[in-house]
Formats: structure tokens, sequence, C-alpha cells
């Protein structure tokens, strides 16, 4: 879905998308066990004295929902905290005096959203 590529070699970080055609085979549950820390050790094509160099990935394991799945989810308002901000980056004039970025949090959980891909608040928030 997403990469961005390393200061010298490689990638910082990649995010991928893993499907299935059935239901049944269910990705996440085979993948939600890689979640963590991960080490590689190679001999360094880099190195002249051909010495082993450990590289370090930090994985994590998301689902992703279908609306339908999402729709008949109810949070209490009580357990939102909704905050706004500026967005910053490119966009004119409006990026950093407006407050159009939306971080809301699940209290209970402290599961943390933030959006600010949209320029009106009210699309940030739908969207989060």
């Amino acid at each position: 879905v997403e990469t961005s590529a390393g200061e010298v070699v490689g990638y910082k970080s990649i995010e991928l998308l893993i499907s299935s055609t059935t239901k049944a085979s269910n990705p996440y549950g085979w993948f939600a066990n890689e979640k963590g820390a991960h080490r590689l050790v190679r001999l360094s094509p880099f190195n002249s004295q051909n010495k082993r160099q450990t590289t370090f990935a930090g994985v994590d394991v998301s689902p992703v929902l279908e609306d339908e799945e999402v729709n008949d989810v109810d949070i209490p308002d009580k357990d939102l905290e909704i905050t706004t901000l500026k967005s910053g980056g490119k966009g004119g004039q409006n990026v950093n005096k407006v407050e159009t970025g939306v971080r809301i949090i699940h209290k209970p959980t402290r599961i943390n959203i933030k959006c600010t891909q949209e320029r009106s608040q009210l699309q940030n928030k739908k969207i989060a």
C-alpha cells in the first residue's frame, strides 16, 4: 500500500495489505502472532570484510474491517476524547491558522486516531 525508502538503501517503512478471497482463510489470524520485533542476521554486501550485520524490523499487524462490520459497533460518546489540531504541511494560508485536523482517543483502551487529510474538520471527524 505504501513504502518509504531508506536513507542509504532498503526501506524505512512498508505498509502491506494482505487480503484473501474467502473469509475462511482469515489472514489477520495467520499474521497476528508476527507482531513485534524481528531480527535478520546477514552478510552485508556493502562491507568489504564480509562481516555479519544485524538488521531489526518492527512489525505491527491490524485487521481491516469492512463498512458493514464497523457500522454494527456502538461506542458511547463518554468513552471518546475528541480534540482538534492544526493540520500542517502544504495547503496555503488555511493550514497553520485553522484547526481542521481531528484526534479521537478511546479512553478505555487509549487507542488514538488522527485524521488531517481533508480541509474540513467535519470530514476529518467522519473519517476518523
